[in-house]
């Protein structure tokens, strides 16, 4: 390769890297007004001026403001996701995984109460995509998942009582969701002791006594 190629390349990569950059900035700022006010109050303008750019821009980006919401929230989504991956993949112990992942809301509270009020924004629209639908559905199974193999295997070794693995997974799940929805509502929430007072009703749920 010649320097002029090379130089081209460097240049070639180094654009799409400000590329990708500028639209994890489009994104960050989306995210942080629609976690914070109603859908229909943000305009682009007020997100083109949060992520620093020129309005015009985030039309190359994105095709609207409902395309821009939709990648926000895909993108809100998948890092949960990444962060019930991690914790699953710390422990084998049932016990210290449940802990964890209860623990995993307090310490992220921020961002999961972000994603739960994108989450309520979306489900109120009128304009719905399958392949967010689907999204959402997985991200809500596979938290069922980790914590319902970790019911199961706490049963085998005889730590909790022989309830439904996924009954119990299901409550934990919902009123988690519930302490996120209180402490939008009511911003002065002790979120840390909400969770704890859940994981005590969902040790109670499961018969364990720590």
């Amino acid at each position: 390769m010649t320097k002029a190629q090379t130089a081209k390349a460097i240049r070639k990569g180094s654009s799409q890297k400000d590329a990708l950059d500028r639209r994890q900035e489009i994104l960050s700022a989306a995210l942080n007004l629609f976690s914070m006010r109603d859908y229909s109050a943000i305009t682009i303008k007020e997100i083109a001026q949060l992520a620093g750019v020129n309005s015009s821009l985030l039309y190359y980006y994105y095709e609207d403001k409902e395309a821009l919401f939709r990648a926000a929230l895909e993108e809100a989504v998948g890092a949960a996701m990444g962060n019930y991956d991690e914790v699953a993949s710390k422990h084998s112990e049932p016990v210290d995984l449940i802990n964890d992942w209860f623990q995993m809301h307090v310490t992220l509270a921020s961002d999961i109460r972000r994603l739960v009020k994108i989450l309520m924004d979306y489900s109120s629209s009128q304009s719905h995509s399958r392949v967010l639908d689907d999204v959402i559905s997985k991200f809500y199974d596979v938290e069922i998942q980790i914590l319902t193999k970790a019911v199961k295997r706490g049963q085998r070794v005889g730590l909790f009582n022989k309830v439904s693995p996924n009954a119990a997974a299901v409550f934990a799940s919902t009123h988690l969701d519930g302490v996120m929805v209180r402490s939008i509502i009511q911003p002065r929430l002790d979120i840390a002791g909400a969770v704890d007072a859940l994981r005590d009703a969902f040790w109670a749920y499961v018969g364990y006594k720590p």
